[in-house]
């Protein structure tokens, strides 16, 4: 392998956290004097500055948020706070291992929210007085509501057969993205199994792990892909950092699900790819800081591994760890332009020349020169390309 997997930039273009920081000091604010509607009021505000107006009654006290494929009832009446969302129906089939994992649930993933069943039919629900109603709390409560409910009740419809109680409001990609992200998905799987040929025939697993982790957290930066597939390729990522099985074995789970997204055709695939409402995001809003520190040792490696010539090491860690800052943060716009000017400058790019472009991007971060990164050879090679479209006739 001679080169860089290829990148494409996000269907998303921000990648930017909706949440408006000061609304939440202004939340705590009004809960230290004991005004707690306004309290929880701008706390809505902190998460989505448009909820109070596109979900909320004229009085502001109740609510109903779409959130995926659940809705987020939330209802203040006195001096009481109520929140429920409508999960599932209980099929007549499956019922006993349903439950069970409902009680799973209860039990080992939700901590201050619970699942209830009433009439065949399983709801989140969680009260508290409004006084009580303390704004770290309740964001942890929606958040945990949020990603619970979004992500099982598709699991446990495609395994136990249970029904929605709610249908999500989707608008599917049109036929020409999903023309594009069938052909980017298919040449990305491609490119991993080529990869993969190569480091599993020099034994060189730690890459191999490297480029079928990249090209899973690829398809989810680029595609955005819903349902049960943004699951399963969810639970593979997490099985990648299993410790408890050889490496070799951990790569052959990646590679399954790689060869299992190829394998889908263009309609299977489309099935999964629409844009839903978010009501409180899974991810963790970016800072320079925390991102800077989440870099430190992969910096400190890649600059060893620039000295040392190593280029491929050091590409290949740069670009996974780009990719895993999409997956676990919605990330802010400065550092997005940066990593997506680098990523597509070194794409398909000899080792030696990515490697350069790419430590020069995470070396910027570090830096925080988030604003002067578009110098040197990178934006010379720019501007020759610019000025040959321009004087050279097309290319």
């Amino acid at each position: 392998m001679k080169q860089t997997l290829t990148f494409n930039v996000s269907l998303i273009r921000s990648t930017a956290s909706k949440l408006y920081v000061d609304a939440f000091d202004s939340s705590k604010t009004a809960f230290d004097n004991k005004e707690y509607l306004k309290s929880f009021h701008y706390l809505l505000d902190y998460i989505n500055p448009s909820l109070r107006q596109k979900y909320g009654n004229a009085q502001g006290t109740e609510f109903s948020i779409q959130h995926g494929s659940i809705v987020v009832n939330i209802k203040i009446e006195n001096d009481e706070l109520k929140v429920t969302a409508p999960f599932l129906k209980i099929p007549e089939k499956n019922r006993v291992p349903l439950l069970r994992q409902t009680a799973v649930l209860n039990f080992r993933f939700i901590d201050l929210a619970k699942i209830e069943l009433k009439d065949e039919r399983l709801q989140f629900i969680y009260t508290c007085p409004l006084g009580l109603v303390d704004p770290f709390k309740m964001y942890y409560v929606l958040r945990e509501i949020c990603s619970t409910g979004d992500e099982y009740d598709d699991e446990f419809s495609t395994k136990f057969g249970a029904e929605r109680i709610y249908e999500p409001r989707i608008v599917p990609y049109n036929a020409k993205t999903i023309d594009d992200v069938y052909n980017v998905v298919q040449h990305s799987c491609k490119e991993c199994n080529e990869g993969l040929k190569y480091f599993e025939g020099e034994r060189k697993y730690g890459f191999a792990w490297n480029i079928v982790a990249c090209t899973l957290l690829k398809i989810l930066y680029y595609a955005h892909p819903q349902g049960q597939l943004l699951n399963d390729l969810n639970k593979t990522i997490k099985d990648l950092d299993r410790e408890d099985i050889p490496l070799p074995e951990v790569v052959a789970i990646g590679k399954k699900q790689v060869e299992r997204i190829q394998n889908m055709t263009k309609e299977q695939l489309a099935g999964y790819l629409y844009f839903v409402e978010i009501f409180v995001s899974d991810k963790r809003r970016s800072s320079l800081s925390n991102i800077q520190e989440n870099f430190k040792n992969a910096y400190e490696k890649a600059g060893l591994y620039m000295s040392q010539a190593d280029y491929m090491a050091c590409a290949v860690m740069i670009i996974y760890q780009f990719y895993n800052m999409y997956y676990y943060n919605d990330v802010q716009d400065d550092v997005n332009d940066l990593v997506v000017y680098a990523m597509t400058q070194s794409s398909g790019k000899s080792w030696e020349e990515a490697a350069e472009i790419l430590y020069k991007a995470m070396d910027n971060i570090m830096k925080g020169n988030l604003y002067n990164y578009k110098n040197g050879s990178v934006l010379k090679s720019v501007v020759l390309y610019l000025l040959g479209v321009l004087f050279g006739g097309k290319r």
